[in-house]
């Protein structure tokens, strides 16, 4: 199988060794969805409808079609929903021990808080899988679900260094910023900036879609320095009471 890198063989020498030097170590997500079983499951996961949301917006969330979600609840008409049900997602679990808790949980990273600070590359949406070993394999990354078109920003100023498409990853952009950082923004519906622009913090630079390896719209988001993959949430600040930021559950470790 051929790597990324060796695909971007066919783009000028000078891009394939940027692309070589800053993110030689990066793999594919595996096949895995927005929001993976966690491991030994033992109770369905279910999800509480709150104001204006859609069973679009919900099966987007969870990473499960719309037809699969609305069997599972024996739902007729997706007009059906109401604030405060409870509904199943099907082939969606959590631990015994979190069975009847809340779907998602607020902030649950507990590691170092690292000196630099990047701002979150998207405004609302669902932590669905954190960094570590995910299904035996290392998740480089944090998985951040939200619906196709959800606007992505660059989580500092920078220099963007790729954007197209990666096997695995779909469309994606990188983009390098000081102090040996870079950042990787995957599975885009469609990247808005082009390799060589210089973007600003906050800049909107694609949006959310599904492209790669994913079964549900999400935003694959990775952070590296000298292109060792570090946990995201170390260098994102703690989500506001009102922030559109939430966490599944487990997500955040």
């Amino acid at each position: 199988m051929r790597r990324w890198w060796q695909e971007a063989a066919c783009a000028s020498a000078a891009t394939a060794i940027a692309l070589l030097c800053v993110a030689l170590a990066l793999s594919g997500c595996g096949g895995a969805s927005a929001t993976s079983p966690q491991a030994a499951p033992s109770a369905q996961r279910t999800h509480t409808v709150v104001a204006g949301e859609t069973v679009y917006h919900i099966a987007q969330l969870y990473g499960v079609s719309v037809g699969r979600l609305m069997t599972a609840n024996g739902l007729g008409d997706p007009r059906e929903l109401y604030v405060g049900q409870r509904l199943i997602i099907p082939g969606q679990y959590q631990s015994a021990s979190l069975a009847g808790s809340d779907t998602t949980l607020r902030y649950p990273y507990s590691g170092e808080r690292e000196s630099r600070q990047f701002m979150w590359p998207v405004y609302q949406g669902v932590v669905s899988s954190g960094f570590g070993i995910r299904n035996g394999a290392m998740h480089e990354g944090v998985d951040i679900a939200a619906p196709a078109g959800t606007p992505v920003h660059a989580v500092d100023s920078g220099a963007v260094i790729f954007a197209g498409s990666l096997h695995g990853y779909g469309n994606t952009v990188i983009i390098r910023h000081d102090d040996h950082y870079a950042t990787v923004y995957g599975h885009n519906y469609v990247n808005l900036v082009h390799e060589g622009d210089h973007v600003a913090r906050g800049q909107t630079i694609a949006e959310i879609g599904r492209s790669g390896r994913t079964s549900g719209a999400n935003l694959h988001f990775e952070v590296r320095r000298d292109n060792v993959a570090r946990n995201p949430l170390g260098f994102l600040p703690e989500p506001a009471p009102a922030s559109g930021i939430t966490f599944a559950v487990n997500a955040g470790s």
